[in-house]
């Protein structure tokens, strides 16, 4: 028996009053057409980024994955040449130290994390 197999096959022991929920998704709530149309990073880029992970210790990041596919994204460079992601004056990343290029995606590493966007991420300028 593997780790993931249960001891033992007897039903579960469910509350009777436990019902499936009836309420509408909130709009936080991705549902599973939604899911399915996600892109997801390479097969080699997630082993790539998850060995990045391991060697530098950092934790892999997509909230910028989904924000590049659409465009929503960029990678700012300021005038010193410091480079970062970028998805609003709000939202930022630590400078980039390192990038990586695998397969359609960037693996990039800054000081606190590991990122992995599209490639055809634009790069813009920014104060």
């Amino acid at each position: 028996m593997s780790s993931f197999e249960p001891e033992s096959k007897a039903p579960l022991n469910r509350p009777e009053t436990a019902k499936p929920s009836t309420q509408p998704q909130n709009a936080s709530t991705p549902n599973a057409s939604a899911i399915s149309n996600i892109r997801l990073p390479s097969d080699l880029t997630s082993q790539h980024a998850s060995k990045l992970a391991i060697v530098e210790d950092k934790p892999i990041m997509l909230d910028y994955w989904v924000s590049s596919l659409e465009k929503k994204a960029l990678i700012g460079v300021r005038e010193n040449g410091e480079k970062l992601l970028v998805k609003s004056a709000e939202e930022y990343t630590s400078p980039i130290s390192k990038f990586y290029k695998s397969a359609t995606e960037y693996i990039i590493i800054t000081e606190n994390s590991i990122y992995i966007v599209s490639s055809d991420i634009q790069t813009r300028k920014i104060t």
